[in-house]
């Protein structure tokens, strides 16, 4: 990954950040000084000035220091929807059509770009080297896979239904999945004029037998690799709840390495001292 492709970092986040609040200031303060005028207020852009300080700017009580809670009104920190001056919110039914219409032309468009066609082969590779990879598991099915935030696997691996979820670096292996007679409603796309269309999802719990970050060992960074990471995670784990450890046959172990055998050789597991 090149060094202007790397996610941002914690100091870059919050300079980013303070830009964005900066320059929705200037927009928020001429916003107000043009209502204010338009109201006979003397003086509106001083006015204006003051009342953004009253409104959006707290301070901590005893270092004095800006502070920022979700209690209190704030400045856009980011310029989605043009710092919210071209809000969805703002536009009447036949405007969002357009736009909603003009959004699809440029996704279009950009899919049939140059970068967009490069992005295009290098998935349909992966999903080729995936769909090969599990050919070659027998009991492995992954029903569906994908997404970024989250990213989410279902299948099962050796008839254990799983789901695997991952978001913010961080996941969370489910087995044997078990209806919780409840539902929740998840976006299922666009309707034509551009809203928003939903459908309910029956809820299904399992048993988490893994959690970790994307810097366990052995994570992977293509789709192949990540299948091989849960279905190794998820036959481990059951490896490990149904062994025996062929405890019957650890004296003739212990006798045969010339020392107690303190580790199962089958699932890894310790075993408690003889």
């Amino acid at each position: 990954m090149n060094d202007d492709q790397h996610p941002p970092r914690a100091a870059e986040h919050r300079e980013r950040s303070e830009r964005a609040r900066g320059h929705a200031r200037s927009r928020y303060r001429a916003y107000l000084a043009e209502v204010l005028g338009g109201h006979g207020i003397a003086d509106s852009g001083a006015v204006a000035e003051v009342a953004l300080a009253v409104l959006t700017e707290w301070r901590d009580i005893e270092t004095g220091e800006l502070y920022r809670c979700s209690c209190h009104p704030q400045l856009p920190s980011s310029s989605l929807h043009d710092f919210g001056f071209d809000c969805n919110c703002t536009r009447t039914c036949a405007q969002q059509r357009g736009s909603f219409r003009q959004l699809l032309s440029a996704i279009g468009e950009y899919w049939q770009s140059l970068q967009g066609l490069q992005i295009r082969a290098a998935d349909e590779a992966a999903e080729e080297n995936l769909q090969a990879w599990l050919a070659q598991q027998p009991g492995v099915v992954v029903h569906s896979h994908g997404g970024w935030a989250p990213e989410q696997w279902r299948g099962t691996v050796d008839g254990h239904s799983f789901y695997f979820r991952e978001r913010g670096g961080d996941w969370d292996l489910e087995i044997d999945l078990r209806p919780t007679g409840r539902s929740v409603r998840i976006v299922d796309g666009h309707n034509v004029d551009g809203t928003t269309s939903y459908r309910q999802q029956d809820l299904e719990r399992g048993d988490i037998i893994a959690s970790g970050t994307v810097n366990t060992d052995g994570y992977g960074t293509t789709p192949a690799e990540r299948a091989h990471f849960i279905v190794t995670t998820i036959r481990d784990h059951l490896t490990r709840t149904g062994c025996t450890h062929h405890r019957d046959k650890l004296d003739a172990i212990s006798s045969l390495i010339g020392t107690a055998a303190r580790w199962c050789a089958n699932c890894g597991a310790r075993l408690a001292a003889t």
